[in-house]
């Protein structure tokens, strides 16, 4: 059985997670959000009265939908109650008349992929999760402009882990405080990263020239710190250049091309 999860399920959901990540799972730092977030269906799978697993359903639009945060209790893995949980969800997207869904994993993660492709998931594009510490002084001069534009992009666009697909509108309000920073023709979308406090998150790059990159980089670390963030996020796509950001000291976490972005229609979701 699913259903959706509550405030009083908040410290078992604590405990399902305790161990995953060495004890830094973000679903604690989000739970209250989603349980109160109408555009989430947060929900629990049950077994024998207790809460073995969570997975979290996210509405883009009414035709569109993010999969995010499956856990299930490591004392409860290995029993296919993953399986279980995933198709129950899939089921509750075809209810709500969700056309497409997507969802992101890290490569390593061969039992979630291996179970969504069996579901009827394609991988459509491959990032690589960019991170940087802003603890030491960087010193350049910031020419940035800040804008409340936020103009329609027709690409996916990250926020942390989830990327808002390409085809959904008003990606804005999807994103925490957004700014638009330009220096010249280059600008950028960047928001306080909604799971990781003290990171500022680059959503979406758009340089007039490659050569650019680097530079226009070191500006948007330079704005990082003079705000006060201690980190900087991107995710950054297979068909961009790394070296800028490398050069800018951003690390992926163990190695490139580490996250992969899935999609499936709906009606083609084997249940």
């Amino acid at each position: 059985m699913i259903k959706r999860l509550e405030k009083a399920d908040q410290f078992r959901v604590k405990e399902i997670v305790e161990t995953i990540w060495e004890g830094d799972d973000y679903i604690p730092r989000v739970f209250e959000k989603w349980v109160h977030d109408p555009s989430c269906y947060f929900m629990g799978l049950w077994k024998g009265g207790r809460l073995i697993g969570v997975d979290n359903l996210r509405l883009f639009s009414r035709k569109v939908g993010w999969m995010e945060g499956m856990r299930i209790d490591p004392a409860f893995q290995g029993r296919g109650y993953g399986k279980e949980l995933g198709g129950e969800m899939l089921k509750l997207a075809e209810r709500l008349g969700l056309e497409k869904l997507y969802f992101a994993t890290y490569f390593d993660n061969t039992a979630s992929i291996k179970m969504n492709e069996a579901f009827g998931f394609k991988r459509i594009a491959v990032f690589t999760n960019l991170e940087r510490e802003i603890c030491e002084s960087t010193s350049c001069s910031i020419n940035l402009l800040e804008s409340d534009e936020f103009p329609e992009i027709d690409d996916h666009i990250s926020e942390d882990w989830m990327f808002i697909p390409k085809e959904v509108l008003n990606k804005r309000r999807f994103l925490n405080n957004p700014v638009k920073l330009l220096d010249g023709a280059n600008w950028a979308i960047v928001s306080k990263n909604s799971k990781s406090k003290g990171c500022l998150d680059i959503n979406y790059i758009e340089v007039a020239d490659k050569d650019s990159l680097e530079y226009f980089l070191k500006e948007l670390v330079c704005y990082a710190q003079a705000k006060g963030f201690v980190h900087i996020h991107a995710m950054a796509s297979e068909l961009c250049d790394l070296g800028p950001f490398l050069s800018n000291g951003f690390r992926p976490f163990e190695r490139t091309e580490d996250v992969f972005l899935y999609y499936a229609d709906v009606s083609s979701l084997r249940v």
